[in-house]
């Protein structure tokens, strides 16, 4: 489509019909957004020979393209270079400088701006108070609660962004009873609730366990014409396995779909997965025998649960026919698969059984991540194979994490037929290997607590 415009303008040229600065802003933003940025400057330094002069949508095009970069230090230079020509900046070039800023963690700057603002009496829409407010609360800064208050003030009316976004940051806060109460304004108000409004708030509910008020939230949210996602299903399952309930997990999935939740195999992976969490297998095969009834397929999602749970309960033998009947089905395991075996092993004990699955996994193709090399060097209990992994783990770019740390620094600080000098020193130049200060602090407190025996 750009290309047949662009061909629409080659043809006003050739039949004497002169191209105006509009007509460049649009196929410039349209080149830079389809990624070309190099027909995006050739088309502003052919309108710059024709004799036409940016305009604030031209700026505008080579910001947003800027932004999406994150080069703001170039689109600052260019700023001040227009300036220099006689452009003066529009409330929409503000904001898309505002939020490049922002994005860049550079919130000094972006507030400058609409100081800037105020002062040029620019007036600030609904727009640029989001930008604002999303800007600072992704900052961190709560400021952005009196940016909204000054926004209703002034009699703006909050858009439904402006409100998702405040919600968000009532949830994030803990500050559940502000945003119920923004949730009942923006009714009272006519501003209809969208699904993000609802997945947010349900989602901030049920991680605090306030589970009657998230149903409270969705009864009026079917009121309103609206029926549960797969993600309010995921947040309300989740928040009702926390008092390790089977029963409670199944009631509230059948509430779910008498309230008009699509079942599909998103939502049945997800109840699936809950179960397995807590060591509910049977309920799990039952919930997956009514998924199959219905015509959906396990897939990898599927039976990466089960075989967590079978590890969870100990029945290695489950767990590996699990895998088997995968395979047999053609289900692709993945890295997940593999870890969740390699834990059953490892806590049962059968180390020469999980490295010849290490070694199986391995010639499939799939690259161990840092739980895979967690859970070996764990098992095997060995300072001596525990560096040949870290070695394997490095040579592959697998980056170790806080619980490789862990796992490590136990085992230094308990080979206890070394002079400690000569512990310290080894200590050192393993810390020095995985650039981990932490390990000195644990060395030097001498709180060590050894998981297995080195």
């Amino acid at each position: 489509m750009l290309d047949e415009a662009l061909n629409v303008m080659r043809k006003m040229v050739r039949e004497n019909i002169l191209p105006n600065v509009f007509i460049y802003a649009a196929l410039i933003d349209g080149y830079f957004k389809a990624g070309q940025e190099l027909v995006a400057i050739d088309l502003y330094n052919e309108m710059k020979l024709a004799g036409l002069e940016e305009n604030n949508f031209i700026l505008d095009a080579f910001v947003n393209n800027l932004k999406s970069a994150g080069r703001m230090g170039e689109a600052e230079v260019l700023v001040k270079d227009m300036m220099s020509k006689g452009l003066s900046l529009d409330h929409v070039n503000y904001t898309s400088l505002m939020d490049g800023f922002f994005k860049e963690g550079q919130d000094s700057a972006a507030l400058t701006l609409a100081k800037e603002m105020t002062e040029k009496n620019i007036p600030f829409d609904v727009v640029v108070y989001n930008v604002l407010i999303n800007g600072l609360l992704r900052l961190g800064k709560y400021e952005a609660q009196s940016v909204y208050a000054r926004m209703r003030e002034l009699d703006l009316a909050p858009d439904v962004i402006t409100c998702n976004t405040m919600i968000n940051a009532y949830c994030k806060e803990g500050k559940f009873e502000d945003a119920l109460n923004l949730w009942d304004d923006m009714k009272s108000c006519g501003l209809m609730p969208n699904s993000i409004t609802c997945n947010i708030l349900i989602r901030g509910l049920c991680r605090a366990g306030e589970i009657q008020k998230a149903l409270n939230v969705l009864n009026e949210m079917l009121v309103l014409g609206f029926s549960p996602t797969t993600a309010i299903h995921k947040f309300l399952l989740d928040a009702s396995s926390r008092n390790g309930r089977a029963d409670a997990i199944l009631l509230m999935h059948e509430r779910l779909v008498s309230m008009g939740l699509k079942l599909n195999q998103a939502v049945f992976n997800t109840l699936i997965t809950v179960l397995c969490r807590l060591g509910m297998t049977e309920k799990a095969i039952s919930a997956l025998n009514d998924m199959t009834r219905r015509g959906y397929s396990a897939d990898t999602i599927t039976y990466n649960a089960l075989i967590n749970g079978y590890c969870r309960g100990s029945h290695i033998e489950k767990a590996f026919a699990t895998y088997s009947q995968m395979l047999r089905e053609g289900v692709p395991p993945n890295i997940v698969t593999y870890n969740l075996l390699l834990r059953g092993l490892s806590t049962a004990g059968l180390m020469k059984e999980a490295d010849e699955l290490f070694s199986q996994m391995k010639e499939k193709g799939l690259n161990p991540n840092a739980s895979t090399y967690d859970t070996l060097i764990s098992g095997h209990g060995k300072m001596s194979q525990a560096r040949e992994l870290l070695k394997e783990m490095q040579l592959r770019g697998a980056l170790p994490n806080s619980s490789t740390y862990d796992i490590l620094i136990a085992g230094w600080c308990n080979l206890s037929d070394q002079p400690e000098l000569d512990r310290a020193s080894k200590l050192s130049c393993l810390a020095e290997s995985l650039q981990c200060m932490v390990m000195f602090k644990v060395f030097i407190c001498g709180r060590v607590l050894c998981p297995t025996e080195w």
